[in-house]
């Protein structure tokens, strides 16, 4: 069977993967008045976005935070009615252990140190906070204005805002499809679906060189210890706790999201042991991901990715 999806002033788009790029992608070529098609392997879209409901929490995978006015936030605030809810991660109640504050609010003199990067600790916590260990400007600086945020309806709401958008366009997402053949002008699928397209957008998430790999804890507990810090940092692992930064994150209680760029899981469980006494007796639910593609060679996040022409 052959897929015709093709008006004839317009482009025939075929976007291979519905993750975060796959969908903006998809926004994108259908607001330039192209018919889009989109494949997808996976039986869920979203990719890396995805969450895992567990005991009435969204456990994601590992620390989430969007760059407001970003790419990423200024595309779903173009296609949806309802902005996102967002809450911002303050530096100022950020502790990196044994050296106080990210941003010392109460320390003219550290602050300066800070503000002319002569503090190399808090240089390394800023870039681990920001950017995940990569060296991303606009976020680092994004982050000591407070436009790093946390959204109230996760990763995986911002997923469904644009899926919802595609769906109401009439663009279809095909799930569970791979592609076994490519010949010039289109694709054969797993099922025997031949589909023509003029322009193929290949969003599959396969890493460009070699990829970045953390391991990632996201837990919620039953107290709140961290008395309304919103995130800890010790070497290369950070502890964010979402709860203490947007009220729709387990209130009442802590939701922490972990990443540990080398150490494993173990390091991120030896942070809380340490500063979180008793932690494991206080768990409602827990996620853990030993090792999980961050980036690729190319070193950017999601916003940075979007931004790309594919």
């Amino acid at each position: 069977m052959v897929m015709h999806f093709l008006a004839n002033s317009m482009k025939r788009v075929l976007v291979v993967g519905a993750g975060i790029l796959g969908l903006v992608t998809a926004v994108r070529e259908h607001l330039a008045g192209n018919q889009v098609f989109i494949l997808e392997k996976r039986k869920r879209i979203g990719g890396r976005g995805t969450s895992e409901e567990s005991h009435g929490h969204q456990l994601e995978f590992g620390p989430h935070l969007l760059l407001k006015g970003g790419k990423l936030h200024s595309m779903v605030k173009k296609v949806s009615r309802i902005k996102p809810s967002l809450r911002p991660l303050r530096a100022n109640k950020i502790f990196i252990v044994g050296h106080g504050m990210l941003q010392p609010l109460d320390n003219p003199k550290q602050m300066l140190q800070v503000k002319l990067g002569q503090d190399p600790v808090r240089e390394h916590a800023a870039r681990l906070i920001s950017g995940w260990g990569q060296e991303i400007p606009e976020r680092r600086a994004a982050l000591m204005k407070g436009k790093l945020c946390v959204v109230g309806e996760g990763w995986a709401g911002l997923i469904g805002r644009l899926a919802s958008t595609l769906e109401e366009v009439g663009v279809p997402i095909k799930t569970g499809m791979k592609i076994v053949e490519q010949f010039e002008g289109g694709v054969v699928t797993s099922e025997g679906l031949k589909i023509e397209a003029d322009v193929i957008k290949m969003c599959d998430g396969n890493p460009k060189g070699d990829s970045v790999k953390v391991s990632t804890l996201d837990l919620v507990l039953d107290n709140i210890p961290l008395k309304g810090l919103h995130g800890l940092v010790k070497d290369d692992v950070a502890i964010i706790d979402l709860a203490a930064i947007h009220s729709r994150k387990a209130p009442g209680r802590s939701h922490f999201s972990c990443i540990s760029l080398t150490g494993g899981v173990k390091a991120i469980e030896d942070l809380l042991d340490e500063r979180v006494s008793g932690w494991r007796s206080h768990i409602i639910t827990k996620r853990t991901n030993e090792s999980i593609t961050l980036t690729d060679s190319s070193g950017q996040l999601s916003d940075g990715v979007i931004s790309k022409t594919v």
